[in-house]
């Protein structure tokens, strides 16, 4: 049987990949959402063709919007749900795969050069935080490391868990795992991220329309907690840096506040504070200078990065150059019938406050 450590994985990746629908994230699930045939079949799911090997992307997505000067971006999604901290061994395993599929150089016609089509990108998400090599690999390799350990994240490991837990619990009444293709046949039918047409999936022998009733009811509970405790939306944010920042509303408030606020102001003036959470975790809460009632964000850094500013005899300096080189502008991008809105947050070094630590 699946291991709960793997099923918890399994559906935070599903779940992330739900959750950030409204940043423009598609996810890819059939070789025809690649007509040049740089996606592949493997049997359980897609792999991308890259210069050396195929790679499994269980979690793929693109987005809607080309940043300036760039190629179309492809994001592989890669969660951990465990106990331990993630270590170097996955951050080298995601640099090899993209350094591996963006070598790729597709031959679009007769006597036409080979080119590459997309960038592909990745960002691995853990509820459990990441070792400091980890981050040092991470960052010199812009491979984006979100930690969702912090207390802003509760609703979503709490949600995950208990989803994975019953899919435990229905692959020990049966005294068989799920195949992880009906496990994503569930979730995405379920939480409509899955294309209107899904792959065509074997059904195992024992299979009974009993057990799919169950497993429809369990990825149906999973969608309600997400929705329920959130709002069912996670914003991803580019700043200048090589990572990417993952916001979620920080309670009382719901991303319907931050969406009111920038309605008609879609660029404006944030203040920043650093919160040092429960769980330990140091948590930043994003709000808007004009009216700092109006809305509440949260995200997390890379620990190394808070280490670094948390010299304190070079505080000032510090948070001085996060603002000039890491912070300065954040930008949001959502995707709502269609249409793409641009979100542009500049700070300023003076809002920069250290509470709770």
């Amino acid at each position: 049987m699946t291991s709960v450590e793997a099923l918890r994985g399994y559906l935070l990746e599903e779940a992330i990949a739900w959750l950030v629908r409204a940043s423009g994230y598609r996810l890819l699930t059939d070789v025809g959402d690649d007509p040049d045939g740089a996606l592949e079949w493997a049997g359980n799911g897609l792999s991308v063709v890259g210069r050396g090997a195929n790679h499994q992307a269980d979690t793929l997505g693109e987005f809607a919007f080309v940043p300036p000067f760039s190629l179309p971006i492809r994001l592989f999604v890669e969660a951990k749900f465990r106990v331990g901290t993630t270590g170097i061994h996955e951050v080298r395993n995601a640099f090899g795969v993209i350094s591996d599929v963006n070598e790729n150089y597709i031959q679009l016609g007769p006597g036409r050069r080979p080119r590459r089509r997309y960038r592909y990108v990745y960002t691995l998400f853990s509820t459990s935080g990441f070792s400091a090599p980890a981050q040092e690999y991470a960052i010199a390799h812009q491979i984006s490391l979100v930690d969702l350990s912090g207390d802003s994240f509760a609703w979503l490991r709490a949600a995950v868990a208990d989803a994975a837990d019953q899919v435990r619990e229905l692959e020990a009444s049966v005294q068989a795992s799920v195949p992880r293709a009906k496990l994503r046949e569930a979730v995405r039918r379920h939480l409509e991220t899955g294309g209107s047409v899904l792959p065509q999936v074997t059904t195992p022998s024992w299979w009974s329309d009993a057990i799919e009733q169950t497993l429809a009811k369990i990825t149906a509970g999973m969608g309600h907690g997400l929705q329920v405790a959130q709002g069912g939306e996670l914003l991803l944010g580019f700043p200048p840096a090589p990572f990417v920042l993952t916001l979620t509303a920080q309670p009382p408030y719901t991303m319907q506040h931050f969406l009111t606020f920038t309605q008609h102001k879609q660029r404006h003036s944030i203040g920043l504070r650093r919160r040092r959470s429960d769980s330990h975790v140091t948590q930043w809460e994003l709000f808007p200078r004009e009216r700092p009632d109006a809305y509440r964000l949260t995200f997390t850094l890379p620990d190394r990065v808070e280490a670094w500013i948390d010299d304190s005899e070079r505080y000032r300096k510090r948070a001085r150059i996060v603002e000039e080189s890491l912070l300065s502008t954040i930008v949001l991008y959502r995707l709502r019938r269609g249409a793409v809105t641009v979100y542009q947050l500049d700070y300023e070094s003076a809002e920069l406050h250290p509470t709770g630590s």
